[in-house]
């Protein structure tokens, strides 16, 4: 199968519109080798066929386009540890969307819930289980019409502030173009805060006021579900090893 029939079964799987599919410039960017590109539309092609019994649910699939181009950026040129971060991006994409969805509200419940399923579970599987529990979300007209006033950004969040939201969003860009590891998690949190301080301060937001801390420990949070996120994925992709401690 050539490259460009293989890009054409993924515009197709995925429902995206001529307009709107930049892969194969994205990954013609940062892929230098027809053999390498290959190689990844290939991988892209094996990973979105696990959501086949969701690919008539077109919100969700745009959704998943977006992990996907989201880790060609990140990723840039990394062939060997491709499938991995493409499988912890769409996790950590598509589990702070729902958390934004339930207004954080069940937190523990949904990070048991991808304990134990990647704990017990397969890939395939364990993309029916969430693509089960994140369905209605995509099937709710309310939350989609969000999401189109809100610019298509890839994180949606429900706050009506639009100060809040501008430095949400910010943050959500930031943790996407920064390596983050379980090794690195303290100096990246550090990072992170004084990126916060930054965009309150050009705010006008006083670090005693309710809003500065409320948003800061959303901000934590967000960062504390990618930390989570990263350590379950160490158990999922070896099981000899036990999940790194989050600090």
């Amino acid at each position: 199968m050539s490259l460009e029939s293989k890009y054409l079964e993924i515009q197709q799987f995925l429902s995206i519109s001529d307009q709107n599919f930049k892969l194969p410039q994205k990954i013609d960017l940062y892929f230098d080798s027809i053999e390498i590109q290959i190689e990844i539309v290939g991988k892209i092609l094996l990973f979105i066929h696990n959501f086949s019994m969701f690919s008539n649910v077109k919100p969700f699939m745009e959704s998943l386009y977006k992990c996907i181009e989201t880790t060609v950026e990140i990723n840039r040129g990394n062939i060997n540890d491709f499938n991995q971060l493409l499988i912890r991006n769409s996790l950590m994409q598509f589990m702070q969307s729902y958390l934004d969805y339930s207004r954080l509200s069940r937190k523990q419940h949904l990070l048991k819930i991808f304990s134990d399923s990647l704990d017990k579970l397969q890939i395939q599987p364990l993309i029916i289980n969430l693509g089960l529990l994140l369905k209605p979300m995509y099937q709710d007209s309310e939350y989609l019409q969000k999401i189109t006033q809100f610019n298509e950004t890839e994180v949606i969040y429900a706050l009506d502030n639009k100060v809040e939201r501008s430095i949400k969003y910010d943050i959500d860009n930031w943790l996407h173009t920064t390596e983050i590891t379980l090794e690195n998690q303290n100096e990246v949190m550090q990072e992170l805060l004084e990126y916060y301080e930054y965009l309150t301060e050009k705010s006008n937001i006083s670090r005693e006021s309710q809003e500065y801390i409320s948003l800061r420990t959303e901000i934590v949070e967000m960062f504390s579900i990618k930390l989570t996120i990263l350590s379950l994925m160490e158990t999922f992709s070896d099981e000899s090893t036990e999940p790194f401690p989050i600090k």
